[in-house]
């Protein structure tokens, strides 16, 4: 089978996904550079608008991975420039039309491939990585984009199973045309490590991603702050890595020596040796789909403390990889960070598990890859 899977804004799961599907398939993968901050490529070193990805100088340290040969970066732009944009997309169609795929993987809903998009929409599987869009975040041009997108693109694939029957009933979709598959661990990131050792003899507690509302980093905090209070002579640590504002003040915080702020964009070389140097690592939010976070961590064979919205039970087995607890409740998420910082046999047992599940059993890439081969073939 020959896929062409097309990309706007990301490489982390992409690059492992595509990984499995080229030792079943034939995949051509096409990555827009817009945000470096994105899919960590950077769009000024880029001379033409589609360079092959032998050209492409950030690729270059997943030539064992992916074929690169059949790897494309487009020179993306915003989408308020429109003609420019659709002149892209055009571009890309015409390398499309050469490839002749018997399916076409799209992973988002901007304008790059919209072309192509009216032209294959038949033979496409939109992976849907937010069923439904953020407490916070629902813009007005991602709603209309994304509702193109639904009524063009039949077979859709979610990367949960929990969200699915709420999905179908929601937009009253035919169940036989939504998917489902799952992220694994995001294997990008070891490639970007530096620090190979954890040297630190600190119980260190992370959260890192993007600063929104719906991620619950507040209650993190007061839970933090409430186990300082209580166990003073703690070797405990907290930090809070990533970029964006903060919708509640911060101040207060900044006055425990124990918590560190690193409020700016992570970069994967950093992200991954802070991962890396961390003990455990929180997602503490209101709302979610699935996280690349969860899956950032795992890479690492880090547990993981997450609540139970959405489909992060499906991520985090319960006192297995992880631990879940029930979302805005500070108590439990205190009690949880307690519970693995006094039994660190418990801890390297989650590692364990982690290790079997998602590099060697069930939760592999493999076996994700797999559901979206099941999915492609029902395309046909």
């Amino acid at each position: 089978m020959k896929i062409a899977f097309l990309s706007a804004f990301a490489l982390d799961a992409n690059v492992s996904l595509i990984n499995a599907l080229r030792k079943k398939s034939d995949v051509y993968f096409f990555v827009e550079a817009l945000y470096e901050i994105s899919n960590f490529l950077d769009k000024d070193k880029l001379e033409k608008t589609i360079t092959p990805g032998t050209d492409v100088e950030d690729l270059q340290r997943f030539r064992d991975f992916i074929s690169l040969d059949k790897t494309y970066v487009i020179k993306g732009t915003r989408n308020i420039n429109v003609l420019k944009k659709l002149y892209i997309s055009y571009k890309i169609n015409q390398y499309i039309k050469k490839i002749n795929p018997d399916v076409i993987i799209l992973d988002n809903y901007m304008l790059t491939y919209f072309i192509s998009t009216l032209c294959y929409r038949k033979k496409m599987l939109m992976i849907v990585h937010d069923p439904f869009l953020h407490s916070g975040e629902n813009i007005l041009l991602d709603r209309c984009l994304r509702n193109i997108h639904f009524r063009l693109i039949k077979h859709k694939i979610l990367l949960n199973e929990n969200q699915k029957e709420d999905f179908i009933n929601h937009y009253h979709f035919h169940p036989e045309n939504i998917h489902t598959s799952f992220l694994s661990v995001y294997d990008f990131l070891r490639y970007h490590q530096t620090d190979k050792e954890n040297s630190s003899s600190r119980f260190n507690v992370l959260f890192f991603g993007r600063i929104s509302p719906y991620k619950g980093i507040k209650f993190l905090l007061d839970a933090f702050v409430e186990i300082l209070s209580s166990h003073k002579n703690s070797d405990m640590s907290l930090t809070i890595a990533g970029s964006g504002n903060f919708d509640f003040d911060i101040e207060e915080y900044k006055n425990y020596p124990e918590i560190t702020f690193l409020n700016d964009y992570i970069y994967p070389e950093n992200l991954a040796n802070l991962i890396n140097q961390s003990s455990v690592v929180v997602c503490p939010y209101t709302d979610a789909t699935q996280s690349g976070v969860v899956m950032s961590a795992f890479a690492f064979k880090k547990p993981v403390i997450a609540t139970n919205v959405g489909g992060l039970p499906e991520m985090v087995e319960d006192g297995k990889t992880g631990i879940i607890i029930e979302p805005k409740n500070t108590e439990a998420l205190a009690n949880a960070l307690l519970t693995v910082y006094k039994d660190r046999t418990l801890l390297e047992k989650m590692s364990d598990n982690i290790q079997h599940r998602y590099f060697l059993g069930e939760k592999s890439w493999a076996f994700s890859a797999d559901l979206f081969l099941d999915a492609c073939k029902k395309i046909r």
